[in-house]
Formats: C-alpha cells, structure tokens, sequence
C-alpha cells in the first residue's frame, strides 16, 4: 500500500500554529502573576478550563474542541479529528504508518480479497499504448470483447501516447456502474472503439498452467496476493501440475504486493525443509523471532525458479529471500520493490484504520532487503511493444535445471 494531501499539510500546520499560541499565551499569564491580573477570568469558558485544568483531555483534544467550540466559522469536527490522525501518523515520517479514512479503509479490505472496481485484465507497457497480457473470465473486458494481445491505443479520447500509461490505466479505473470508452488496437492490426462498463472484478488468488520449458514441463503458478490460505493454494495447485506431468516449478510473484506474514511463511514451507529459515522478525515493542518452515513440502529434487519485478514487494520478498538465501530457487526478473517493515492494522472509532509499522525483518542471511530489494540471479525485464512475455521465456529455459 505516501505523503499526506496538500489540504492535510496545511491543515497540520494551522494547528501546530494554535498550539504554539496556547503555549505562548500561557507563558505570559505565568509571568503575569495571579490568573485575576493577567484577564484569565475573561477568557471564553472553552479555553479557560483548557488553560487552568478544568476538563483538559489530550493534546489534539484540547485543540479540537477550542476550534469547534470558537472557530468563527462552520467546522466538520469528524473531518478536524481525521486530518489530526492523518497528521499525527505522518509525523513519524514512516510511509507506511498513515490513518485511514473509511472509504480508503473499505478499499483495502476488499484489495486484500482480490476484490477492486474495474474492467478485469491485467496489462503491461506496451509501444503506441497498453498492451493486455490477460483478461479475467466473466469481467466487463471480456463481456465487451476485449481479449490478449490487444493494444489500448486511448482511455475516454485521449490518446495514451499523449496521457502516458501510468496515467491511462488510473483513467480506466473508476466508479462501479460508470463507463469508459478505450481505442483497441488488436493483434491483427484492426482499430476499434468499445465502451465498457466498469464492474465488481474478482482476482483469483492462484492460478496455474503447464508450459514447456528447456527439455521439462513447466508448473508455472503465480500467486496474486499473500491473503488467507495463499499457502495451501500454492501448495495445492503445484501439487496438481506436478501430477499433470510437470518437473519443474516457477512461481511467478511479479506484481505482486504482499499480504500476510503468516501466509509468507507458509509459501516459503511449501518448498522448504521443515526448520529451514524463512526470516526473521524484529522491532521496539515486539521480541525478535525467526519464523521457520514447517508442514509438508514438494519433493526437493524438483527445481524451483522464482520470477519476480520490481512490484514484487514485502510477502513477496520474503519468500524470493528465504528461496535464494537457503539455495532452494533460482531468482528470475527485475531487483524486487524493496519493502522490509512489518504492519498491523487496528480499526478506529469512526469506521477507518491505522496501520502502524511495528516490526522489520531480515532474510535467513541477514540482508535487510529494504536497501535494495532482493536482487535476481538472473536479470531480465520484459521489452515493451511486445506480445511476448520475456521474463517468463528466460524462467523457462532456466527452469529444468534451477540454475543460472
């Protein structure tokens, strides 16, 4: 899952700003001698029962209630409260630890749950535009016809040679029930315009196919988020390819965010020896523990290659880690995002969450990959304005043997 809105900042320094004044005028009333003497008793009752201890609750407390009580003009108090707790949790300077509002709190929950508001594909960089690497089954893309190996040449008119692709895709995404109209360029070269409406679109959290690799078949499984039961999910559909004929696994983690510590451990033991280090786990407030794998793994003969990108990040990184640090897998791609902090999330009175950094982790050598990532043993990146999937052919041809 930055820095905080503009609005927030000013907002924060405006109240600092009341709280330097209080701090100051309390000085003076000191200074002055009785409370009488210095016109404490003319003070409106609000800000005398701050100042002389009648009921003074916390700091930010205190602040709010003096502008929602005074403040000359109209004030949302729900909206003063939550941009303090947006202030508050950005003053740690921790991109991580940041207050959630409910609506952005909802959004997470269903993003852990491969649920989000879209068209359903999957897409990447691609010459003159988009290129759609998948379309989900039953989404609005495919309901509007759209398939893989189409380019997306505009979102809503504006080319994406002109808007750029970062920005295009954002412009894709939207509210449940609106519409968006894309240019379509499609493999064999025709120009089309199609309206999608935007729907529910569910990710499945694992899926997996047999390709052919370099004198092997190939399980390639990729693992879409690290949410409740990815291990068993991992475990079971490389189970099932491997009983299909395959002798060699890829787990493909490109994209993918992260999730559950819990479920990380779990992956990294689907290949691992019971025991074997996963990583470990350290912080202020919490005491330093190594996780280890346990449960039942894939035979060990069988060569594991890990694909990742540079949007492979936290649950990811800790199995590409543990893989690599315990010789167990072969690192294809791109040096992984780079994210080793640990967070918990508490809900908060009014609907929306704090997430909280509490802890750091190591992988089983050590390396904090927070630095640099998790670097490949071998280095590829996918080519733009290509249908071919270049990272995944150099996996391929790895694959069989597990080595560089």
């Amino acid at each position: 899952m930055s820095g905080e809105p503009s609005t927030s900042r000013r907002v924060g320094r405006w109240v600092v700003a009341v709280a330097v004044g209080l701090v100051i005028f309390v000085a003076g009333i000191v200074v002055g001698g009785h409370p009488r003497q210095s016109g404490l008793d003319q003070l409106p009752t609000p800000l005398r029962d701050v100042l002389v201890g009648g009921s003074v609750g916390s700091l930010p407390d205190q602040v709010i209630n003096v502008l929602a009580d005074r403040y000359r003009g109209p004030i949302d108090r729900t909206e003063l409260e939550r941009v303090a707790a947006a202030a508050a949790a950005a003053s740690l300077g921790n991109r991580w630890t940041q207050y959630l509002t409910p609506e952005q709190y909802r959004e997470l929950m269903r993003a852990s749950e491969g649920r989000y508001t879209g068209i359903g594909i999957r897409v990447k960089r691609s010459n003159g535009g988009i290129g759609i690497t998948e379309v989900f089954a039953d989404s609005p893309a495919a309901t509007a016809g759209l398939a893989k190996g189409d380019v997306i040449t505009s979102v809503g008119g504006i080319p994406v040679s002109k808007r750029g692709p970062e920005k295009s895709v954002l412009a894709i995404a939207g509210k449940l029930g609106t519409s968006v109209t894309l240019g379509i360029r499609t493999a064999d070269g025709t120009t089309k315009t199609v309206k999608v409406t935007r729907g529910d679109v569910t990710v499945p959290l694992v899926e997996g196919r047999i390709r052919q690799g370099d004198g092997c078949k190939v399980a390639v499984v990729s693992l879409d988020r690290f949410d409740v039961g990815a291990g068993d999910a991992v475990r079971d559909e490389v189970t099932k390819l491997l009983g299909k004929g395959a002798t060699a696994v890829v787990l493909d983690l490109r994209g993918d965010p992260g999730g559950l510590v819990d479920e990380a451990v779990a992956v990294a033991g689907d290949f691992l020896k019971p025991g074997q280090a996963v990583v470990t786990i350290e912080g202020r407030t919490t005491p330093e523990e190594m996780r280890k794998a346990e449960g039942d793994p894939i035979p060990a003969d069988v060569p594991v290659t890990v694909l990742v990108d540079r949007n492979s990040a936290s649950a990811s990184e800790i199995v590409t880690g543990a893989l690599k640090d315990n010789g167990r897998a072969l690192v294809v791609g791109e040096p992984t995002f780079g994210k080793s902090a640990v967070q918990v999330t508490q809900r908060t009175t009014d609907g929306g969450a704090i997430t909280v950094t509490i802890a750091g982790y190591l992988t089983p050598k050590g390396t904090d990959i927070g630095k640099k990532g998790v670097q490949p043993d071998v280095f590829v990146v996918d080519r733009p304005g290509t249908n071919a999937d270049e990272a995944l052919d150099v996996a391929l041809a790895r694959a069989c043997t597990g080595k560089p």
